[in-house]
């Protein structure tokens, strides 16, 4: 007995965790995007873009800051400079004497800083670090949407070949039981044999389509497992309840939301700014620039190697303030500031042309997703209507009041009106993907 209740715990435990295991394979689009999120190559290189952007702000900074070097070195002069003094100085006059300069032994240990105190293009420099902060970011959000509609659009995708692959196996267990009706008239001779192998063909040609649906689905699931960066040798499994969600439930957006959301728009307008302000650090080149610079020094001079004798050390040090004026450059900034000039015009050209863009794609989405939904509506009317005909065809089969070649032109008739519906119901559903996309709610989908 206890033996007993010792196999059925077991039992029930690996059962269990069996459909644990089942259930965790069971994604949602939401979780399918949120898996992406985190774990998608190409989300992970945005985070680095956005890294990059940090520490590249933080490299401009990092110029407004003191600048300090140090610098040592050690000269053992083999043969000593020589230069030729005025004999003057020795009392030789109208002679010019040569003289060696320096010590053989030389050394010297030195300290220098500087500080930027007014620079116009390097404060501005920092404004245009911010702005490429930013831009990373608006670049990383527009990756982040461009990836939750690809995502979406193939997990659409698989659910259609999944449904097309139900139909098929429902489709050939009532052919296989026609199949074995029709075998059993024939040895009764009640139906002609080539009434059996009609059934059989067409038994063949869903055969053939169900294996090919088999590999179709298996590699629209590791094009998705790449795409959301989940390793291939795990299994994936998808939750087709979205497909029986079949409301309208899309509000419009007026224009003025649609044009705040955009991330293209407000790439490009970040784009503008950005080039506005390098327009601006350009012209700010022409202004002058003041440091403070600051030097220290220890230097030894000997003709001993003895660097304990102090007497041969001497030190210096200074203080002053630089001031740099630019004069002409031949005209180079002046062709720069217009390149930035024509970059700006070429970017409100860029921005105008999106905004029609984004009306026109929101004027297209909302008229093939009214068009689709219509669509659905009449194929789910067709669909009940052709599983009613062929029921009704199997029972006068059955009674031998239908010949079966038109009992399977009823049976390929259902068929087609359920491929026809499954088609319109995935359309319905990208349809309301594209009109998200085209007004900026994609996000949304992640909630």
């Amino acid at each position: 007995m206890y033996r007993k209740i010792t196999l059925l715990i077991m039992l029930l435990f690996f059962v269990g965790k069996s459909m644990a295991q089942d259930f965790r394979q069971k994604f949602t689009l939401t979780q399918c995007l949120e898996f992406a999120i985190d774990n998608s190559y190409t989300m992970h290189k945005t985070r680095y873009n956005e890294d990059e952007a940090k520490a590249k702000m933080q490299e401009i900074k990092g110029a407004v800051l003191p600048q300090v070097n140090a610098s040592a070195s050690l000269t053992d002069n083999l043969a000593i400079p020589v230069v030729m003094i005025p004999g003057e100085i020795l009392d030789q006059p109208g002679k010019i004497i040569p003289a060696e300069m320096g010590a053989q032994y030389e050394s010297g240990v030195s300290a220098q800083l500087s500080q930027v105190i007014f620079n116009p293009a390097l404060f501005t420099g920092i404004k245009v670090g911010r702005n490429a902060e930013e831009l990373a970011h608006l670049k990383s959000q527009m990756t982040k949407e461009q990836l939750i509609y690809d995502v979406s659009s193939v997990f659409y995708d698989i659910l259609h070949s999944e449904q097309q692959l139900a139909s098929i196996v429902s489709n050939l267990k009532l052919q296989d039981s026609l199949y074995e009706k029709t075998a059993l008239r024939v040895k009764e001779d009640l139906t002609r044999e080539i009434d059996l192998n009609r059934i059989k063909v067409n038994i063949t040609g869903l055969k053939v389509r169900q294996e090919n649906l088999y590999t179709v689905i298996e590699q629209q699931k590791k094009y998705l497992q790449v795409l959301i960066g989940m390793p291939l040798d795990e299994i994936l499994t998808l939750d087709d309840s979205l497909l029986k969600q079949l409301d309208f439930p899309y509000e419009y957006r007026d224009e003025a939301a649609v044009l705040s959301d955009k991330t293209e728009l407000s790439l490009l307008n970040q784009q503008k700014t950005l080039n506005q302000l390098e327009l601006k650090a350009t012209k700010m080149q022409y202004a002058p620039t003041l440091s403070v610079v600051a030097s220290a020094a220890y230097q030894f001079q000997s003709e001993e190697f003895q660097f304990a004798n102090k007497d041969s050390w001497f030190n210096s040090a200074f203080i002053g303030l630089r001031l740099s004026i630019p004069i002409y450059d031949g005209s180079s900034k002046h062709h720069q500031i217009r390149q930035h000039k024509i970059r700006i015009q070429k970017l409100d050209e860029d921005i105008n042309q999106t905004k029609q863009t984004i009306r026109m794609n929101c004027e297209n989405a909302k008229q093939d997703l009214a068009v689709s939904y219509q669509s659905v509506r009449m194929q789910e009317d067709n669909l009940h209507l052709a599983e009613k005909v062929y029921e009704q065809s199997r029972l006068l089969y059955q009674e031998g009041l239908y010949n079966v070649t038109d009992l399977l032109q009823t049976e390929t008739s259902l068929r087609e009106a359920q491929i026809a519906y499954v088609f319109e119901v995935i359309r319905f559903k990208k349809a309301g993907l594209n009109l998200m996309k085209a007004d900026g709610t994609l996000p949304n989908l992640l909630n």
